[in-house]
C-alpha cells in the first residue's frame, strides 16, 4: 500500500461525486508530466490524501486500475488549458471528521516531506501541480493528525477491495449466474465455501466449539486476495467462533502447520486474558493444501 496527496482546487467536489481522480496525460504543450505518470502507479488499496483550499478535506480508497478517459464534462469550467486524452482512477471518497489545516502542522509535517516531488513548500503552501507520492512516515502523520484510526482504516480498505471484486465478479462474461452467485456467498463465508469448510474443520481450533450455528466460515488467504478457485476451496478456510474470526481477520493471531496457535506480539495483554486465548482441544495437524494457505496468512497477514 502506497499513500499519495492529490490537489484538487478547482475539482473536488466533482470529483468526490464522481468518485475518481482524472487528470490528462500529458501537459497543455504535450510534454510528459511526472504528477501525471504518476496515475499510473496508483493500485487498489492506496490511500490518498485530498487537498483542496488549504485544507485536507477527505481521503479515499483507490477501489480500480487506472484506465483512458477523455476530460469529464463536469471538469469543462474548470483549466481550459488541460489535454482532453487523460487517465482516470476510480476511488471511494470520504470526508475527513475535521478538515486539517496543513499549514498549521509544518512542525511535525516538514520533517517528514520528501526531497523530491514533496506536495508541500516548506511554508505550507502546497506546490502547484496534481499527483504526488507520499512517504509512509509522513502518511502515518497525516492519518495521526486527521484522527483516523488505522484499523479502521484498514477495515475500510480491505472492505474497498471486496466490494471491487465483487463487482469485478458481476460483470465477469465467462461466469455463469450461478458461479457468480457462489463466489459472492463466499466473500461472506456462505454457501457452498462454507460447505466446503465445514467438509475439512469441523470445530473452531482455539474454543472448542463444534456447533456450526456458532461459527464463521474465515478464509484463510482473504477472499480479495483469492483467485476463483480459492474463494471456494474448503482447505482455505477455518471454522472459527466470532471473536476468534476477528482476530485472525485482523491478524492477530495465525497457527502452525501442526496447528499450534500463534499470538501476534501485537495482541493487547488485556485481550489474550480476557478472551482466554488458549487452544481448548488438542493440535491437529494440517493438511498440505491448507499449510499452503497458512503460510500466505503468516507471511502477509500475521502482525510482526
Amino acid at each position: 500500500m502506497k499513500y499519495w496527496w492529490v490537489n484538487q482546487k478547482q475539482t473536488f467536489e466533482c470529483a468526490v461525486k464522481a468518485g475518481y481522480l482524472w487528470s490528462p496525460k500529458s501537459s497543455a504543450e504535450g510534454r510528459n508530466n511526472p504528477f501525471y505518470d504518476h496515475m499510473t502507479q496508483v493500485r487498489p488499496g492506496d490511500v490518498v490524501f485530498a487537498f483542496a483550499d488549504r485544507l485536507i478535506k477527505a481521503i479515499a480508497i483507490v477501489n480500480g486500475d487506472h484506465y483512458s478517459k477523455d476530460r469529464p464534462e463536469e471538469f469543462n469550467s474548470t483549466d481550459n488549458t488541460w489535454r482532453n486524452d487523460g487517465w482516470a482512477v476510480p476511488v471511494e471518497y470520504t470526508a475527513v471528521e475535521k478538515p486539517l489545516m496543513v499549514r498549521n502542522f509544518m512542525h511535525r509535517i516538514g520533517p517528514l516531506l520528501p526531497p523530491k516531488y514533496s506536495p508541500l513548500q516548506a511554508n505550507g503552501n502546497a506546490n502547484q501541480a496534481y499527483l504526488f507520492p507520499v512517504p509512509d512516515p509522513m502518511g502515518i502523520e497525516l492519518l495521526t493528525l486527521l484522527n483516523i484510526d488505522p484499523a479502521d482504516l484498514s477495515e475500510w480498505q480491505e472492505d474497498v477491495r471486496e466490494s471491487s471484486t465483487e463487482d469485478a465478479i458481476r460483470n465477469d462474461g465467462s461466469l455463469t449466474e450461478t458461479e457468480k452467485e457462489q463466489l459472492i456467498k463466499a466473500r461472506r463465508g456462505q454457501g457452498i465455501f462454507r460447505k466446503n469448510v465445514n467438509g475439512v474443520e469441523k470445530a473452531c481450533r482455539v474454543t472448542g466449539t463444534a456447533d456450526p450455528g456458532f461459527l464463521i466460515a474465515s478464509h484463510i488467504k482473504p477472499w480479495a486476495k483469492s483467485d476463483n478457485h480459492e474463494r471456494l476451496d474448503g482447505s482455505n478456510g477455518l471454522m472459527l467462533a466470532p471473536h476468534i474470526d476477528r482476530l485472525f481477520d485482523r491478524g492477530y493471531i495465525s497457527f502452525h502447520d501442526n496447528g499450534a496457535l500463534i499470538l501476534s506480539a501485537a495482541l493487547p495483554d488485556s485481550v489474550r486474558v480476557n478472551w482466554g486465548l488458549e487452544q481448548k482441544r488438542p493440535l491437529t495437524p494440517f493438511s498440505a493444501k491448507q499449510a499452503k494457505y497458512l503460510k500466505y496468512h503468516r507471511d502477509e497477514l500475521l502482525r510482526q
